[in-house]
């Protein structure tokens, strides 16, 4: 079985950082779940390189307890607590995090409230009107969602400038931390 690449376990790491957060787990580890998926995706070198040479905690964000979740996501395509996390909650429901400024918290109402299991049962639930009634969801968030699907069917989404800065600046450390230099030269 071959190896997979950094953008794949970039994006085991963030589908493990969502599930985390719909579980309640603390913003601050997703938040750094997420920035060190956004480095591993920055990588120039073969991620097996890098974790040949020991050096996954010099890359930015990567510390002791995410450079060991990558190694297991490296080594076997998953992990335990993935695992178990995906149990819980069906892989339909991670569609929702397509929907900017769409929080974890409401995310799970929606699944547990209405049984909204994805993108086309969300805007289901949205134009018949079922979302508005929940306490905790309201009319807002309803109007909200059905803005933000059109956003997304009519291909206007682009990066937003806050996390291309984010991007560059993971770059920048991790170029000065010599990780993604050639031959560790400069």
């Amino acid at each position: 079985m071959a190896k997979p690449d950094s953008r794949t376990i970039a994006s085991l790491l963030r589908e493990y950082a969502h599930r985390s957060s719909l579980r309640g787990g603390n913003p601050y580890r997703t938040k750094a779940y997420l920035r060190a998926a956004d480095s591993l995706t920055a990588l120039s070198q073969p991620l097996d390189r890098i974790i040949a040479a020991g050096a996954l905690t010099r890359i930015p964000g990567i510390g002791d307890t995410i450079a060991d979740i990558v190694r297991k996501l490296y080594e076997s395509g998953t992990h335990p607590r993935l695992e178990k996390l995906r149990e819980e909650v069906p892989a339909g429901v991670m569609e929702l995090f397509a929907i900017p400024g769409l929080r974890p918290d409401k995310i799970l109402k929606l699944h547990q409230a209405l049984g909204v299991n994805s993108l086309a049962e969300l805007e289901a639930a949205a134009r018949a009107d079922r979302i508005r009634p929940v306490k905790g969801l309201g009319a807002s968030l309803q109007t909200k969602i059905l803005q933000k699907l059109a956003i997304a069917r009519s291909g206007e989404t682009q990066l937003h400038l806050h996390k291309a800065a984010a991007l560059l600046e993971h770059f920048r450390e991790a170029r000065a931390s010599r990780v993604f230099a050639r031959g560790n030269r400069r």
